[in-house]
């Protein structure tokens, strides 16, 4: 599963287009593939049919990328793209969740965070 790619859910095409121009491959997760483990989703060879995704979230995965490649990659999202996308890193444990899972647990991670936030900010 060391594959270079990028799994992005939620996102317009204008966006997907950053990847296409600076040469990132990626696959966009639509309804058909939401359910599926991540680890299946980056072994798929062929990119699936493109269709609406479910967007309430943009979310940007990364897979196999170093930690130079990634901070050249996230300051060209946040460049381009903004602020908005939940990023996050696969990892051992990650990829054997659904894609629907591991959303999930972002939103939560990212509420959690700005909880914390906000009390801190209260104190």
């Amino acid at each position: 599963m060391e594959s270079k790619m990028i799994l992005a859910y939620g996102l317009e095409q204008k966006d997907l287009e950053v990847f296409k121009m600076s040469n990132i491959k990626y696959k966009v997760i639509t309804t058909k593939i939401f359910h599926e483990k991540i680890e299946a989703i980056v072994e798929k060879s062929e990119q699936e049919e493109r269709e609406e995704s479910l967007p309430k979230e943009k979310v940007i995965l990364f897979n196999g990328f170093s930690d130079d490649e990634l901070d050249k990659i996230i300051k060209l999202i946040r460049a381009t793209i903004g602020r908005s996308p939940i990023l996050a890193v696969v990892t051992d444990t990650s990829k054997r969740w659904t894609f629907e899972y591991l959303v999930e647990h972002l939103i939560e991670e990212r509420e959690w965070y700005k909880k914390m936030q906000e009390e801190k900010g209260n104190n």
